[in-house]
């Protein structure tokens, strides 16, 4: 078994993944058009002025200005037609005192000119032309070079070719650029529990996730040529193979899982065995720890966590800004944003958070563990902790990281609930949801960056009302939202946590913060012998589909859950009661025009019970109930 000897920094696992990768750099000469995206290898200059030539920019008459001095509508001057100029010719005629010369948009201004007077402001009869306003020099006309001037440096070396610089490149003459090539990079799982999507998933299996989100987010960089080679199973001469079939085809080889310190964990020692080097492994930080870098002869091996949020925030986090560093020269600096909440991170880590960005510029971290790929479905970016401060305060500045930044007219953040989210999307396909139970919602609303959050919390005996207190209700109100069936979801028709406790069956519990926990803990009331006999009950699921997917993999006998879930995957469901899940509202989104939208999507929920078994909607729902 291996053991981290010692971890680098964050900073350090850039600058060495950084320096080792601009060694592959190849600068290849390409027509503009095959550019984009591509960084600059050197300065380019711009060949012609923009525009090349004194242009007129409207349809009218090329003047001398002097001619048309006080022209008005009630007193226009009139000027003899000399001829005509379209785009493209060079026109042999001059506009000689009291002429004029038609001339189109994007024309050469003839000599004598030295303004356009549109042709709105004219009237044309015969072989003269009346003028209805004046025009001052250079009206109307583009001068050479006023744009772009010859020898202008149109983008540093460095600099990543977009659509906007080819753009300008073409106008200014250059034809063929030299840039950095593509870094060729080849990806594969590792792992015997993954399978493709599209295929069964049996008990134990995983569908493989890192291998497209790294092809598709490396591709979409901007400089990288992504293949994804699909996946091998936890096997030495499986891997072994792998790198050997592919490692002259691609500059980078990266695989994802079999890195850490485990005994099933062997990829490190494969980049040995097939004559590589590792030049570190782990990096002191959370999530992504087991992470390590290798050279095999001229090509680099980047070894990547399994768990799909670990392994996104390394990519994001140390591959991608290495890459960009390696190929423009520079790291790209993250900005400094507040935090509205406490944050404790692990001491002596460096700790990466997905975060949200609220309407007033804070980041909210996105909570839950290292194997939650719907941590970044959301995300704008990251926020990191350094490893030598045991906690953040509200308000303490953090270093943020953008990732997938967007401006979003609804924040949700509370319990989970599919109808909920599908209100929400549907007012804003955009919007930002954080599912981090009912008080985490209540919370958020009381420090203003949730605009709504649902909540299902049983306070003696009523739902949901008794939360609003007077400082709340300040901020918020309570709309009425639906109800959903709860009871005990089982295989063999649990309906009491006594008769759990007498067999001596698991219960998966839900997580503190949770309304579903409030019921629990009300439920079993002073029965300290439930809290501390029955097996399981420290176990916390922080999530509905989590409760009834533990019963039905038969990891657990019994847990508190939604028929709706029992239905779905075909288990025995005894009724508790008919909670209602309502809606937290901020008064300022309430009046807003995306908040009657919230409203409008609410109401539209209507008919929708047969798809959602165990639901009832009220014909109340979206009004005010407090």
């Amino acid at each position: 078994m291996k053991v981290f000897h010692r971890l680098v920094s964050a900073e350090d696992a850039r600058s060495i993944m950084a320096g080792e990768m601009r060694k592959l750099m190849r600068v290849v000469e390409v027509p503009i058009e095959e550019a984009v995206g591509l960084t600059a290898a050197e300065d380019i200059f711009s060949q012609y002025d923009v525009p090349p030539f004194d242009r007129s920019e409207v349809d009218g008459f090329a003047v001398d200005h002097a001619d048309v001095d006080g022209a008005q509508e009630d007193a226009p001057v009139t000027l003899r037609i000399a001829g005509s100029i379209s785009p493209g010719e060079t026109g042999n005629v001059t506009v000689e005192r009291g002429k004029a010369v038609y001339i189109a948009t994007g024309s050469v201004m003839p000599k004598g000119s030295d303004a356009v007077v549109m042709v709105e402001d004219t009237r044309q009869h015969g072989d003269y032309v009346d003028i209805y306003r004046s025009v001052y020099p250079g009206e109307n006309v583009a001068f050479a070079g006023t744009d772009i001037s010859l020898g202008d440096i149109i983008a540093k070396a460095g600099t990543v070719l977009t659509p906007e610089k080819l753009a300008t490149l073409a106008a200014s003459g250059v034809a063929r650029v030299r840039v950095f090539d593509r870094i060729r990079i080849g990806i594969f799982s590792t792992g015997n529990e993954i399978v493709r999507p599209g295929t069964n998933l049996k008990l134990g299996q995983i569908f493989d996730v890192n291998g497209y989100y790294f092809q598709t987010k490396l591709s979409s960089s901007g400089g990288v040529h992504a293949v994804f080679l699909g996946s091998v199973p936890d096997r030495e001469d499986d891997m072994v193979k792998i790198i050997r079939d592919n490692l002259d085809s691609f500059d980078i080889l990266m695989a994802s899982g079999s890195t850490s310190a485990g005994f099933l964990d062997m990829l490190y020692r494969v980049i040995e065995k097939v004559g590589g080097s590792i030049l570190f492994h782990g990096i002191n930080m959370r999530p992504g720890k087991p992470t390590f870098f290798g050279r095999i002869g001229e090509k680099l091996f980047i070894g990547m966590p399994g768990f799909p949020l670990s392994s996104a925030v390394i990519l994001n986090y140390i591959v991608i800004p290495s890459i960009r560093k390696a190929i423009s020269g520079d790291f790209e600096r993250p900005r400094v944003v507040k935090v509205p909440v406490k944050i404790a991170p692990d001491h002596m880590q460096e700790t990466v958070y997905p975060a949200i960005i609220t309407r007033n510029g804070y980041a909210f971290p996105i909570m839950g563990n290292s194997g939650s790929i719907s941590r970044i479905r959301f995300a704008d970016g990251f926020i990191a902790i350094p490893g030598d401060l045991k906690y953040v305060d509200p308000g303490d500045n953090v270093l943020y990281y953008p990732l997938n930044e967007r401006e979003a007219s609804v924040i949700c953040i509370g319990s989970s609930d599919p109808l909920m989210e599908m209100a929400v999307l549907e007012t804003d396909r955009n919007a930002k949801i954080v599912n981090m139970g009912s008080w985490g919602g209540v919370n958020a609303m009381r420090i203003g960056i949730a605009d709504v959050s649902g909540i299902h919390i049983l306070k003696n005996g009523t739902y949901n009302i008794p939360v609003l207190d007077e400082s709340l209700k300040e901020r918020a109100m309570l709309i009425r939202g639906f109800s959903r069936n709860r009871g005990f979801l089982s295989k063999s028709g649990i309906s009491s946590f006594e008769e759990i406790l007498d067999r001596g069956l698991t219960f998966v519990n839900r997580n503190k913060g949770s309304g579903t926990r409030d019921l629990i803990e009300e439920m079993i009331g002073n029965n300290e012998k439930i809290r501390t006999s029955m097996h399981g009950y420290l176990w916390e699921s922080p999530s509905e589909a989590g409760v009834a997917q533990a019963v039905a993999q038969d990891r657990a006998d019994a847990g508190v859950g939604l028929e709706f879930y029992a239905v779905k995957l075909g288990l025995k469901y005894h009724h508790i009661k008919k909670e209602n899940y309502d809606i937290l509202i901020s008064r300022e989104f309430y009046a807003s025009d995306a908040g009657k939208l919230f409203i409008k999507a609410l109401k539209s929920l209507r008919g929708m019970e047969s798809k959602y078994p165990g639901y009832e909607i009220p014909e109340n729902i979206g009004e005010v109930i407090a």
